[in-house]
């Protein structure tokens, strides 16, 4: 029994340790930089290999006065009534970055937008403070939580903040939320104990990878947030302003080109382009790997392209590669009514490879093979259809993914055009009366469902085409 629980507790450790750098690649766009006055939010959750995606619709639901809920590793009074979101994240029984290896409610949401357009997503940072395995609020229920009850983002930064401030983050503390609304977008980056946030400016784009972001200029903070840096010997007041990147952040990490050139990239692309910013160009950039460079460098599939791995083959980290779990880039357009107003544009798997569809805040359903809870290999799973169209295309890499890329652009052009037509009959709908409304949320939810199931049956016919210009044996 006593070698049981010693196991039990190694294995625990070991689960909490990270084995790789994580790389996960976010872009935040305020409203005067973009062409229309919407706030953009782009995210490439890297997860690696093994860690099988899915996306799926969650209901509103209503609770009893006085009901809580149990989440790693605390439990929380319920609202009266919980929001209805759009959640992407890990199929259960998957492996990858960070996952427990036990099934388990709130320990599976990784991106999102729910139906006030709030959208989230999260990237791994490294803190000085320590680690608080097992104790407090764990990211995954973070995530979840701030779907589940931010009416705004900056409801989301209060609920981050109260929850570090009242249990603490467990297992990992160094993480930036990147939230955001139809009106404006925030940052709150964490470690175990203490969080700083910061608006982004309406005229800015912000780039965030693996290191903190936030220096002097932040709008809100823990109470001790300054106290604990003296008191541990990382901030003299002595010596000027207060800087919580310097102050907080991992030295190593925070000079590290497997994050400076990624947002050095990232900041080239877009800088011309500030004011008049789309969300294609937020997608082009979560695709983009150093082409027509110098750092260009074809995918490596035979090993999991973390930072041990590029160190070693002194290859540079690009913003996409095949670590990808999911790709999304949340078009919020404060103008219009909500429901059609704010929209999620989703890549299943790796961007470039797997083209990105609508999913609206006003819908509420998406294929099965989408949903699918089992981490299976298996044709039902849009997940292992896409990746592997994804390992097979890489088999003749520059024929096959110059004629992918070009037709998930042309095919997204399409769709442009189409939601374009769909979205004005659903304005003229929403101003009209309740049974008119029930008819433009019906038109919404039609169009997302078959704007996923087209792009699905499209990728299925590209991974028949290119097994069998490869030689390849079929998949499936």
């Amino acid at each position: 029994m006593k070698r049981m629980s010693i196991a039990l507790a190694l294995l625990l450790i070991f689960s909490l340790i990270p084995a790789m750098s994580e790389g996960c690649t976010t872009i935040l766009a305020g409203k005067r930089a973009t062409a229309d006055g919407s706030v953009l939010h782009g995210h490439n959750e890297d997860m690696g290999f093994t860690a099988v995606g899915r996306l799926w619709p969650v209901p509103a639901v209503s609770h009893e006065q006085g009901k809580k809920i149990k989440v790693p590793y605390v439990e929380l009074d319920l609202p009266a009534s919980t929001l209805r979101y759009w959640a992407s994240g890990n199929a259960y029984g998957s492996s990858g970055l960070g996952i427990a290896s036990e099934t388990r409610p709130y320990d599976s949401v990784l991106v999102g937008m729910n139906e006030l357009g709030v959208t989230m997503s999260c990237n791994w940072m490294y803190s000085k403070e320590d680690n608080l395995p097992g104790k407090g609020v764990r990211r995954y229920a973070m995530r979840q939580l701030i779907l589940e009850r931010a009416k705004t983002a900056r409801d989301a930064v209060k609920l981050v903040g109260d929850l570090i401030d009242a249990y603490g983050q467990a297992d990992w503390g160094g993480l930036t939320y990147c939230l955001a609304d139809p009106g404006e977008a925030w940052i709150v980056e964490t470690t175990s104990k203490n969080w700083v946030a910061r608006r982004v400016k309406d005229d800015e784009v912000l780039v965030v990878a693996n290191r903190f972001t936030i220096g002097e200029e932040f709008d809100s903070a823990s109470a001790a947030l300054i106290s604990t840096a003296v008191e541990k010997g990382w901030y003299d007041p002595s010596a000027g302003k207060f800087n919580f990147r310097k102050a907080y952040g991992d030295p190593a990490r925070m000079s590290s080109p497997y994050d400076i050139d990624r947002e050095n990239r990232a900041y080239d692309l877009l800088g011309d382009k500030i004011g008049a910013l789309l969300p294609e160009d937020l997608m082009a950039v979560l695709s983009d790997t150093y082409e027509g460079t110098s750092k260009y460098h074809k995918p490596i599939n035979h090993m999991e392209p973390w930072e041990d791995v590029t160190d070693k083959l002194l290859i540079p980290r690009a913003i996409r590669t095949s670590l990808c779990q999911s790709s999304t880039v949340a078009h919020l357009r404060g103008y219009w009514p909500v429901e059609v107003g704010s929209v999620m544009w989703y890549a299943m798997n790796v961007p470039g490879y797997s083209g990105y569809f609508p999913v609206y805040a006003g819908a509420s359903s998406i294929p099965e093979e989408f949903q699918n809870v089992n981490s299976a290999y298996g044709q039902n799973s849009a997940w292992w259809t896409t990746r592997m169209l994804q390992k097979v295309t890489d088999l003749d890499h520059d024929l096959l993914f110059s004629i992918l890329k070009g037709f998930w652009e042309a095919n997204r052009t399409g769709i442009r055009i189409s939601a374009a037509g769909m979205e004005n009959r659903a304005l003229e709908l929403l101003n009209k009366g309740t049974e008119e409304k029930k008819e433009a949320m019906k038109l919404i939810d039609r169009f997302t469902f078959s704007q996923a199931k087209n792009v699905l049956h499209n990728t299925q016919v590209f991974l028949r085409k290119f097994q069998d210009k490869t030689g390849n044996a079929p998949v499936f």
